[in-house]
């Protein structure tokens, strides 16, 4: 089972950059675009092969519900830059293409979208089966974490690009400032046209933005959520915003988890990190969810404090998204409002003022709930 969900996670990326790649006429005027499918199967193979079988605990991230996660992302943005019927003639195409065949486009995506599900739908039967086995140990625990030869190979590569490209290539450069500027000074309206001048690509923007902002905590998230609801509506704007959250969460999670502390509090600094701890230590299982419903504390310092504790991926994951599901809503409603009447941008206001007094007292009613485990143990 461990091939099969190393190769699932393969397809879906394949898949992914071949349908992106059906944006570019250049690339479909030279090559077949659905080989780029078996090539990217290939090269994550490969990487198993090299990493897995030595590493076989850091391969936990092609279980769910990191793969559920990864695929609920990607799928969301293929839909927002291509829409339902048009989604499925381009995979269908992409498909036909390989086999040289002359199927219906129709028939030939819902094929696939059907072996794709019923494919994820094992995995996730075989995960709860097989779940990762749980270090027991704090010192286990630190010890495997920083061993992680492969999340730290990632992460210094995945760092030292953004670093080099930032300072050698001009068009990186004035994305980033532009980017972090319009955060900084919460430009909701220029943030929009910005994330809309890049066209059917707008959704894969957000959604980079959405993880860059995840990683440095000091740059504010709601801004690109009241962007995305005032571009694309509040409804698929709340669910690219939600999406992409959580994706920026487990990588905040797992750079936590495959570098360690250190690497954590330059980005944080210690005293966030330490703030983080006490919450844990107050809240125990409860911890995850009742920060993410108060929206006065940082999300990016919640995804790199759970990254040092014993919490398992999927609880974090779910938490992660019950937590922040309120909040998305609610900062959708007014974003999809900016442009409506004054009667919805009123009941948006309201909405956030419902948000913080729920918050409170979902706070207060979990710390009784821990109080009297505690009494009880």
């Amino acid at each position: 089972m461990t091939r099969l969900r190393v190769i699932y996670n393969g397809v879906i990326w394949g898949l992914f950059c071949a349908l992106l790649a059906w944006q570019s006429t250049w690339l479909q005027m030279r090559i077949a675009l659905g080989w780029l499918i078996p090539v990217v199967v290939v090269i994550v193979y490969l990487c198993y092969l090299f990493y897995g079988r030595r590493l076989q605990q850091n391969w936990a991230i092609f279980r769910f519900p990191e793969t559920l996660t990864v695929t609920a992302v990607l799928s969301v943005i293929l839909l927002l830059i291509y829409h339902w019927q048009p989604l499925l003639v381009v995979i269908g195409a992409t498909i036909r293409e390989v086999f040289n065949a002359s199927w219906a486009l129709n028939t030939t995506a819902y094929f696939v979208l059907a072996i794709m599900a019923l494919w994820l739908l094992v995995l996730a039967i075989d995960s709860r089966r097989h779940p990762v086995p749980k270090l027991q140990s704090a010192d286990n625990f630190k010890q495997a974490t920083l061993q992680s030869k492969i999340g730290l190979v990632v992460t210094i590569i995945f760092l030292v690009a953004l670093v080099v490209s930032y300072y050698f290539i001009p068009g990186y450069q004035r994305f980033i400032n532009t980017m972090s500027s319009l955060l900084v000074h919460l430009d909701i309206t220029a943030l929009r046209d910005y994330i809309n001048s890049f066209g059917i690509w707008g959704p894969l923007i957000s959604t980079l933005l959405m993880i860059f902002q995840s990683l440095l905590a000091p740059l504010p998230a709601f801004v690109l959520t009241f962007a995305n609801a005032y571009l694309y509506g509040w409804f698929w704007g709340a669910i690219l915003s939600w999406s992409s959250a959580m994706l920026g969460a487990l990588l905040c999670f797992y750079i936590a988890r495959g570098i360690g502390r250190p690497f954590a509090e330059k980005l944080v600094t210690k005293k966030a990190l330490a703030k983080m701890d006490n919450f844990f230590a107050e809240y125990g299982d409860y911890t995850i969810v009742v920060l993410r419903l108060l929206p006065f504390v940082s999300f990016d310092e919640v995804s790199y404090g759970a990254g040092f504790t014993d919490i398992r991926t999927g609880k974090f994951l779910i938490a992660t998204g019950i937590g922040q599901l309120p909040a998305t809503i609610v900062y959708s409603f007014v974003g999809g409002s900016l442009g409506g009447s004054k009667l919805m941008l009123f009941m948006a206001l309201i909405g956030v003022i419902l948000l913080v007094v729920v918050s409170l007292l979902v706070r207060k009613i979990m710390l009784k709930r821990q109080a009297k485990r505690q009494v009880g143990v």
